[in-house]
């Protein structure tokens, strides 16, 4: 069996930032996701998708476009879109434009669902993520993830 050598310098410094990113970061969402999921029924997905749904015109947006925003496969955006349409939180309907394509909106129970979690999900941020770092801090690392998103395939 091969040794695994870990390197010196900027190799060992990476080796660290990305073990402590990726637990850190995986930690930081089964917190998020705990709360939302007993507090409102909502995982961070389900509320990711009511946020884009808040922000878009008109609280609606193409299938495809949630896919791509929440970078969600055809198949697994379709069970999410139903279990939240089960629950009364979106409505699916056939797309004016384009008869092969759906458009996702927001209903007004949807909406006050995404209010009602949106303030203790907020306070939840702050609590595990936001309270740690200083404003300095928040800027560098918009600029890392800018950067690194801008050179990952969309």
């Amino acid at each position: 069996m091969a040794e695994i050598k870990f390197g010196r310098g900027r190799d060992a410094l990476a080796q660290n930032a990305w073990r402590l990113y990726f637990e850190t970061s995986q930690r930081i969402r089964q917190s998020l996701e705990t709360n939302l999921k007993d507090r409102d029924g909502l995982t961070v997905s389900d509320y990711n998708t009511l946020l884009l749904l808040w922000e878009a015109p008109e609280r609606t947006l193409t299938m495809s476009i949630l896919a791509k925003r929440l970078v969600f496969s055809p198949s697994r955006l379709n069970y999410r879109i139903k279990v939240l349409e089960d629950a009364g939180l979106v409505e699916k309907t056939e797309c004016a434009d384009d008869k092969r394509a759906h458009n996702i909106s927001l209903t007004e129970a949807g909406a006050q669902a995404f209010i009602r979690a949106g303030h203790e999900h907020r306070e939840d941020i702050d609590a595990v993520f936001l309270s740690h770092v200083d404003d300095e801090e928040l800027e560098v690392i918009g600029r890392v993830f800018e950067r690194i998103g801008r050179a990952l395939p969309e």
